[in-house]
């Protein structure tokens, strides 16, 4: 691992290395990872090339807390090579594009997720579990930005689903009945990580430049009302095979 890797390749080589841990104990894990972009209040899929793409529909379990993405590709991922293979062909496809703001702005968001099943052939355990991994692109003020024709069309929607993102997050902290999870395909895919069951963890970058200024101090206030957000204690998921 080098300094510049970034939290994908960090948190997978974690996760392997506990894996290769826990075979003391019996356990063995199988993992497989897709990688989502949200573009324009549109997913798409970035392990397929363009021109094989289908339209992506996201679809929840109400009784197992889970998220699928019908049509979006899957890959087996058993060892860090196959994950830089994996990022690299991400990479490839991801939507980016200069702004006066920033020369290669994320023009969308990705949500890169890694889905774990691990059994015990000891005590006939089994555990099952999701990671997602997200970049969201910057929020950035359209005056700022320079942003005009489909910039501006993508720095709009970028805004609007950062907006989204801190109403559901502000509506889980208050306990409203009603989570606009549908206000943005970002909340809605992440519907489950995000309430519930589940841990999210947020790093916030900000710039120390003061043409900046405003731009760091509405990402901080962001950073403030998540930290401030409690949903309560996330349960484990570990169960014999009888009850899966």
């Amino acid at each position: 691992m080098s300094s510049g890797d970034g939290m994908i390749p960090r948190a997978t080589k974690m996760i392997y290395e506990t894996v290769h841990k826990l075979k003391e104990k019996s356990w063995t894990y199988t993992m497989e990872g897709n990688f989502i972009e949200v573009y324009n209040e549109e997913l798409h899929d970035l392990l397929t090339p363009n021109k094989d793409q289908k339209k992506l529909e996201i679809r929840h379990d109400e009784a197992r807390k889970t998220t699928t993405v019908l049509n979006c590709k899957s890959v087996t991922l058993d060892s860090e090579d196959t994950v830089e293979i994996m990022l690299n062909e991400a990479q490839k496809n991801r939507s980016v594009a200069a702004t006066k703001s920033n020369e290669r702005s994320s023009r969308s968001h990705s949500v890169f997720t890694l889905k774990l099943i691990g059994e015990n052939a000891a005590t006939h355990e089994r555990c099952e579990g999701t990671l997602n991994l997200v970049d969201l692109a910057g929020s950035e003020r359209l005056k700022s930005s320079g942003a005009e024709g489909d910039r501006m069309k993508e720095t709009q929607n970028i805004n609007t689903s950062l907006k989204s993102l801190g109403d559901v997050i502000e509506a889980l902290g208050t306990g409203q009945k009603h989570i606009p999870y549908r206000n943005s395909k970002l909340t809605y895919l992440l519907r489950n990580s995000l309430g519930g069951n589940s841990k999210t963890l947020m790093f916030v970058m900000v710039s120390p430049l003061e043409a900046h200024l405003n731009e760091t101090l509405s990402s901080l206030r962001f950073a403030t009302k998540v930290h401030n957000t409690h949903i309560g204690t996330a349960k484990s998921t570990r169960k014999s095979k009888s009850e899966s």
